[in-house]
């Protein structure tokens, strides 16, 4: 199981972390409004701050949910008793050829004339079908959201691990990968049994949240590229949602325009940027940009600038490619995470 997705802290959490440690305090409440996977969140969960955590697609609020609330808040009685009996019994269904057969695999037929699309195998996708049958049965059988939301987590990530795709969801690839001809199996993901209750998560779009924040220190990590999260990760949010949209293109897009994003605009990042900042009514803002981004890194430091004190940490990483091709920009790429100190 794992998780796939565009700029995934994962490789520099540890560094983000210890950086705001260098300015809250261990068990201070920090914000993380874009969370994403959710990493930084559970690093910093892990270093004893509070958190915080939010996102606006649906999916990644089930991983911030998974990754920061005890599993002990999850009632199993409708679905076999515990969390192992769930994840057995579901991996254990037979094939069902639903929606995602008929819209997302090689052996499907979409509803808009398309060729098959071939995210997974029809074995797969028939498979996933019968898992969302099955957990939308246990809800209609009083199944709480709260559990609910956990088993959709795992389905989620085993997902991602069969999905043939080259690094987002925005199209599939042209042969089959290796991992994507295998059998979806869920696997059941360690719950932080450590954490006891004191971080929060919710829902919504960033420039709404942070109106009513009340932490010591906002970390933002915005999208930085022209690509629409909401597009490149439609069939993740169809899992979360557990609707049938109506697939759009040959890519089978769902309708992801409500939900796409200002910092995603050339246009239009700048003021999104300058309009959350303004909104932030908190000591310290942390932020995570990289010098590839649509803004360039002297015009980063002059919009925070505006609000206070500014410091810049940088940090040299490989540049990521999702499919092993190759990239027209040579060396490595430098992660920069700016210190807001509000005045």
């Amino acid at each position: 199981m794992g998780f796939r997705y565009l700029g995934n802290k994962s490789r520099i959490t540890d560094w983000i972390v210890g950086s705001i440690a260098e300015y809250a305090p261990r068990g201070a409440l920090v914000a993380d409004p874009m969370c994403g996977t959710a990493t930084v969140s559970r690093g910093l969960a892990n270093q004893g701050f509070r958190v915080v955590a939010s996102d606006e697609l649906r999916f990644p609020v089930l991983h911030a949910k998974a990754r920061l609330l005890p599993y002990q808040r999850c009632d199993f009685t409708q679905a076999g008793g515990s969390l192992e009996t769930a994840i057995a019994t579901l991996n254990e269904l037979p094939e069902r050829p639903g929606f995602f057969w008929r819209e997302y695999s090689a052996e499907g037929s979409p509803t808009n004339g398309s060729k098959p699309r071939a995210y997974f195998t029809g074995a797969n996708a028939a498979k996933i079908d019968s898992i969302r049958i099955q957990i939308l049965e246990w809800q209609n059988a009083g199944l709480c959201a709260e559990t609910a939301d956990l088993l959709l987590h795992h389905l989620i990530l085993a997902v991602n691990s069969v999905a043939n795709i080259a690094g987002t969801y925005g199209y599939y690839r042209s042969t089959w990968s290796s991992a994507s001809l295998a059998p979806i199996k869920l696997e059941v993901a360690p719950g932080p049994s450590d954490l006891d209750g004191v971080h929060r998560v919710t829902q919504g779009r960033v420039e709404d949240v942070v109106d009513d924040l009340d932490v010591f220190m906002c970390y933002l990590d915005p999208p930085y590229t022209k690509r629409q999260y909401g597009g490149n990760y439609h069939v993740l949010e169809t899992l979360a949602m557990q609707d049938e949209p109506d697939p759009v293109g040959e890519g089978g897009l769902r309708d992801w325009y409500p939900q796409s994003s200002d910092f995603c605009s050339k246009r239009r990042v700048r003021s999104a940027l300058s309009e959350t900042i303004e909104k932030l009514d908190v000591p310290y803002v942390s932020l995570s940009y990289s010098e590839d981004g649509l803004v360039p890194a002297d015009e980063i430091w002059g919009l925070l600038a505006q609000f206070g004190r500014v410091e810049r940490k940088e940090l040299a990483l490989n540049r990521f490619r999702s499919n092993g091709g190759k990239s027209n920009k040579s060396g490595p790429v430098m992660e920069h995470l700016y210190i807001l100190e509000r005045q």
